[in-house]
């Protein structure tokens, strides 16, 4: 496993589109046709099956810091061709103006997609961590993967690579960070097999060196912060909490620290962004601006920030040993598939909840028909299922395999005047999802591969904890719940 190349530059793409507020609403002194031609842009390429678009004035970004290093040697540590997306947030605008954004850990163990490129390239379906799909397939299969996950259509993809998250953070000048004392010392073999020591103050790997205490970071320090995986209490989780702290102090500074104010500063803090940044086809500088306006929250913490649910992959999940490796993956984060099925809910208008407020009356199980379909690779998914229902009292059927098999989410689909008898099916399948379907005249049950059995939550809903004993290259337990959010911007870290 590479351990240079763990760094989440996306947050840094946010200064540069606080400094396009000013640019594109009052003109300024720059030419926006100007800059806008600096951003590249690549065609996604999404054909088949999408989610619906959203309600008008509800949109959904998908902000990707990739690890490419074209053109920086070994500046980074090993030369690995390509990019990874090593740090993914989902980014929803609601018509409602409330923003949240959503974070993916790399590590998580996902199905991604199968997918063709704009150039013919076919990509079949495999399952891998969630950070090389974009290794595999670029950005239109990271897009696919995310959509997949959440059943949430993405209108916008961004992305920045590492030179420009260093560019941008110096331009504005840096900026001051706060890190907490910690004894936690880990101990771990290099990509060479040398033995280092990390600390959440001294780390050789990223080569962050700082605190504890606040100290001032440039962009070299900067990206360094960000980046550290080893020697941190509690692991990713930390590393998460870096990027939010960074994110929020990168946004003060350069919209309160004279940076907008300042044409110099301002130049190049625009020059560097855009000329880091990829967006797709169907996004230009004006949804920038649109995204920046709305993301001034996060640095007065009115931004929701949100982390996938997840824990250390168990001898349940298939895991060796307590590290969390499932081989041939490494060592992997499992998603807690009820709470994040909880957490996408408001994302996708379902009112908080993974199905949608109903006042339909309850009735018997021996009242609902339901024919259940094998969405999952698991065989005989499906008939052991009806196995299962049958014994809970339901008239349940097989009808053999879905017309994909790629389902995370398990579904209870019901057509008109079906709800109530929908509601009683989905008490009996944690963490599914009810969908109204007009398309169909019952009740199906679609498995997806997260199912776990009848009466038992979604596999991946249980949570760890892990503190002062990650071992070195292991995927850290970033445990949480559907409504956990970071601490204010500004609080210290480890």
């Amino acid at each position: 496993m590479a351990t240079f190349s763990r760094w989440p530059a996306l947050r840094a793409v946010l200064s540069g589109l606080s400094a396009l507020i000013l640019l594109i609403s009052v003109g300024g002194w720059v030419s926006y046709s100007y800059f806008n031609g600096k951003i590249a842009h690549v065609a996604l390429n999404l054909n088949g099956t999408r989610p619906d678009g959203a309600a008008g004035g509800t949109e959904n970004y998908l902000l990707a810091g990739t690890d490419s290093r074209a053109g920086t040697g070994t500046e980074y540590g090993t030369n690995i061709e390509g990019e990874r997306s090593d740090s993914t947030i989902l980014v929803h605008l609601d018509k409602d103006g409330t923003t949240t954004m959503v974070s993916f850990p790399r590590d998580l163990l996902v199905t991604i997609p199968a997918y063709t490129s704009s150039k013919g390239t076919h990509y079949a379906e495999t399952k891998a961590k969630f950070n090389s799909a974009i290794q595999n397939g670029g950005p239109g299969r990271l897009v696919a993967l995310v959509e997949s996950l959440t059943d949430i259509r993405v209108d916008h993809y961004v992305s920045i690579d590492l030179e420009g998250f260093k560019a941008m953070t110096n331009a504005i000048g840096g900026v001051d960070v706060c890190i907490l004392p910690s004894n936690y010392h880990q101990t771990f073999p290099d990509d060479n097999g040398v033995t280092r020591v990390s600390t959440n103050t001294n780390d050789p790997i990223s080569g962050f060196v700082g605190g504890p205490g606040t100290i001032h970071v440039n962009g070299e320090q900067g990206l360094a912060f960000v980046r550290q995986r080893h020697g941190l209490p509690n692991g990713d989780l930390d590393r998460i909490k870096r990027q939010q702290q960074f994110l929020g102090a990168v946004f003060r500074k350069a919209t309160t620290g004279g940076v907008l104010a300042n044409p110099l500063k301002l130049e190049g803090l625009v020059s560097s962004a855009t000329s880091a940044l990829t967006l797709d086809d169907n996004t230009n500088i004006n949804d920038l601006k649109k995204l920046a306006t709305r993301l001034r929250g996060v640095a007065a913490g009115s931004v929701r920030m949100l982390t996938v649910p997840n824990h250390v992959a168990t001898t349940a999940d298939g895991a060796t040993d307590a590290a969390g490796n499932i081989p041939p993956y490494g060592d992997v984060l499992i998603t807690d598939q009820t709470p994040f099925e909880q957490m996408l809910a408001p994302l996708r208008g379902e009112g908080g909840s993974s199905a949608k407020a109903t006042t339909a009356p309850a009735v018997a199980p021996a009242s609902v028909t339901v024919v259940v379909y094998n969405g999952s690779r698991r065989a005989g998914l499906a008939s052991t299922t009806v196995t299962a229902l049958t014994a809970k009292g339901f008239v349940a059927s097989s009808g053999g395999n879905a017309s994909l098999t790629t389902y995370v989410t398990t579904r209870v689909r019901y057509g008109a005047g079906q709800e109530a008898a929908a509601q009683t099916l989905l008490k009996a399948v944690p963490g599914a999802r009810l969908e109204a379907d007009s398309s169909i005249s019952g009740v199906q049950l679609i498995l997806g591969s997260s199912f776990a059995g009848v009466g038992v939550a979604a596999a991946g809903t249980g949570s760890t904890t892990t503190t002062g004993s990650t071992p070195a290259g292991t995927a850290s337990a970033t445990a949480s719940t559907a409504s956990a959010t970071t601490a204010a911007p500004g609080a210290c870290t480890y």
